[in-house]
């Protein structure tokens, strides 16, 4: 009777680890060795409220250049001691999606790339005949995408190039806790004048790699919800149902009540 209780409780964890391996683990359609396809690699586009610099800058006409850019700010910081500090000015796109440039006027932003709108103010000063070798930097300042739920460090992610996948994102805050959701992770997207959902299953490599959200956008929302065992952490009986020592100690129970009616 021992063997089999032993037996009994080994199968019974056994049975416990397989179906948690098949919650907890990533991409697990991936064959050993192999490549899968996946979405082109889509840069983040300037929309209204962002804010972005741009400078231009000339070898032969240095000088020449500088009327194209915003003034240096001057600003002081006080922390116990005041001192100053320069920054170079920035714009914030408008709603309607452009930005005021001095000499070249309204540029559009919204809609385009980094890039792309850097060859749009090259292309115009180009336009002015003033500079041939105009160079052209923009970059953007204060992109963020935020992440909630079930992670080790929830909270805000500032994007610092011109693409994030989601599970740069994912690893920015420590990857999920143990018990939150591998396949139900929800991206909320700001389109238009529409919040739209997208849902993710981290463990399918397929449904990560060619979703419309693997490539993140600024502003979205990552949300992990919490798996069955979190869940039930709010209440202390249904906690205590899905405790794994709860089984074993119920099987153990019923396993000795079996045996003293075998005896009999």
């Amino acid at each position: 009777m021992r063997n089999i209780t032993l037996i009994f409780t080994l199968v019974l964890l056994a049975f416990s680890s397989c179906k948690t391996a098949e919650k907890v683990i990533y991409f697990q359609d991936l064959a050993q060795e192999g490549t899968i396809a996946s979405r082109s690699v889509e840069e983040m586009r300037f929309k209204p409220e962002d804010k972005l610099t741009v400078v231009v800058t000339s070898g032969r006409t240095p000088q020449l250049a500088l009327q194209f850019n915003l003034p240096v700010m001057s600003t002081s910081v006080t922390s116990g001691t005041s001192y100053g500090a320069n920054q170079m000015g920035y714009y914030t796109v408008s709603a309607d999606g452009y930005i005021d440039m001095p000499v070249l006027g309204l540029v559009k932003a919204t809609g385009l790339t980094r890039s792309e709108l850097t060859a749009s103010v090259q292309q115009k000063i180009r336009e002015q005949n003033l500079i041939n070798d105009a160079v052209v930097t923009v970059n953007s300042l204060e992109r963020y995408i935020t992440v909630l739920g079930e992670v080790k460090n929830p909270g805000r992610v500032l994007i610092q190039k011109d693409h994030m996948t989601i599970l740069e994102a994912l690893g920015a805050v420590g990857d999920l806790g143990i018990q939150g959701r591998r396949d139900r992770i929800l991206v909320m997207r700001h389109e238009g004048n529409e919040i739209k959902n997208y849902y993710v299953d981290l463990r399918d490599s397929k449904s990560v790699l060619n979703s419309p959200v693997y490539y993140l956008a600024q502003d979205d929302v990552i949300y992990v919800e919490p798996n069955e065992v979190r869940t039930g952490q709010s209440t202390v009986n249904d906690n205590s149902i899905r405790s794994i020592s709860t089984w074993l100690a119920l099987t153990s129970t019923i396993v000795s009540i079996a045996i003293l009616v075998f005896r009999k």
